[in-house]
């Protein structure tokens, strides 16, 4: 059992991320760019790591500290059948909302049918997640990381949509953070634009680019290694002081 709620850090300042080590975390869209990369980096941590996601589960190299299941979190049943299987071990220390869609659109163009598919998953499916597996946390401790979006603060034309979920996922945070406290701290990041097959229509468009990396200060786009290093940082009690708090990683782009 790691110790990852309410907690003051251990000072292990040559590894904050200790306590992780022993720790059991579960990512939704787990076989998404990012979700994959944060499941391979609580891994290599030695974290035993539940990787859910809607899509089929592919071939591939198998890591033993990854446990893959199917699960929609648009459908309750599906999530509450991993959480039973959860509960015949020590539960959770980590949950982490990885999942999401993108339709762009601005507002006035966005049919309904694409507003309500787009917030069953981006915000419907934090809330359903947050009951699932991340209340019973509520009894041993342990933290929850939401991903956000830059788009939640800022307005983005063909973005619209999604950054009006996101914006009210960030303050799903801090209302979590309050009434969940205080053996769970909860917390998000707001990423810019990385690569992955989410954006792979704007990262392959070369003026896209062009004009993304001038409108951001420090004049690069996220990786998933940027957000993978912010969401242990936050689920570790190396941030034990930490919560409600909606962490910007979008190199400045928000400021200006």
């Amino acid at each position: 059992m790691a110790v990852l709620g309410n907690f003051p850090p251990s000072g292990d300042y040559a590894f904050p991320y200790r306590d992780l080590v022993a720790a059991q975390v579960l990512v939704t869209g787990g076989r998404g760019t990012l979700g994959a990369a944060l499941c391979r980096g609580f891994a290599s941590l030695g974290a035993s790591v539940w990787s859910l996601d809607s899509s089929p589960i592919e071939g591939g190299q198998i890591n033993p500290r990854i446990a893959h299941r199917i699960a929609d979190v648009r459908d309750r049943a599906s999530l509450q059948s991993v959480q039973a299987e959860i509960e015949v071990t020590e539960g959770l220390d980590v949950l982490i909302n990885a999942h999401g869609i993108q339709i762009r659109s601005d507002f006035a163009g966005c049919d309904e049918e694409t507003w309500m598919t787009l917030t069953d998953v981006n915000l419907n499916g934090v809330y359903r997640s947050c009951q699932v597996f991340g209340e019973p946390m509520r009894k041993r401790g342990g933290a929850i990381v939401n991903i956000g979006s830059v788009n939640g603060v800022v307005v983005s034309g063909k973005g619209t949509p999604y950054g009006i979920q996101k914006a009210a996922v960030s303050h799903m945070t801090k209302v979590l953070a309050v009434e969940w406290a205080p053996l769970v701290r909860v917390n998000a990041v707001a990423p810019t634009a990385i690569p992955s097959g989410m954006t792979q229509d704007l990262f392959s468009n070369q003026d896209y680019v062009a004009n993304k990396l001038q409108s951001i200060p420090l004049k690069r786009t996220g990786t998933e290694e940027d957000i993978v290093h912010a969401v242990m940082f936050l689920a570790s009690s190396a941030s034990g002081l930490v919560t409600g708090h909606t962490l910007m990683m979008d190199g400045g782009l928000s400021l200006v």
